[in-house]
């Protein structure tokens, strides 16, 4: 029991980095996303200028929860700024502003059928394997490795 728990734990663990391949994001199609959430903001090179002492240098978007969209105004909880090269910077959810002009394109994040089911499916895939692998689920021989037929041994 104690060896299937460990086997059950380290597959989670495993598996954690699944839940971010579930999501995707699409371009906003409500006129006025909801505030809560979780949206890409994509800054033009007006906005990448006007930002440097909001979110850095060479900032190319802005993933965060929308707390309010007013007056041509986003305001975003930020909690990853990427650069233009890739770079990723983790945020502790400071609020900033950026004006609708600064933004070439703003998605939401949004679950992703196609992805979330070829998580599940490798997930369960990885656990049929591991509990075939393992004798867990009664596949095997049942720890009896001796050969022969068992007919007339040991007499």
């Amino acid at each position: 029991m104690r060896q299937s728990r460990r086997y059950s734990n380290g597959l989670l663990i495993a598996a954690m980095p699944l839940l971010g391949a579930c999501y995707v994001y699409r371009p906003v199609v409500t006129p006025e996303p909801q505030p809560g959430v979780r949206v890409a903001l994509d800054l033009n090179d007006q906005g990448r200028t006007a930002l440097i002492t909001s979110v850095g240098p060479e900032a190319a978007r802005v993933d965060g929860a929308l707390v309010s969209d007013v007056g041509g105004e986003y305001v975003i909880r930020i909690a990853d700024v990427v650069g233009l090269h890739g770079a990723r910077t983790k945020w502790n959810g400071e609020t900033v502003t950026f004006r609708q002009e600064y933004v070439k394109q703003i998605r939401e994040r949004r679950v992703s059928r196609g992805r979330t089911v070829f998580a599940i499916a490798g997930v369960l895939g990885a656990v049929v394997g591991l509990a075939a692998g393992t004798n867990l689920a009664g596949f095997g021989n049942g720890g009896d490795d001796r050969g022969g037929s068992g007919v007339g041994e040991g007499q």
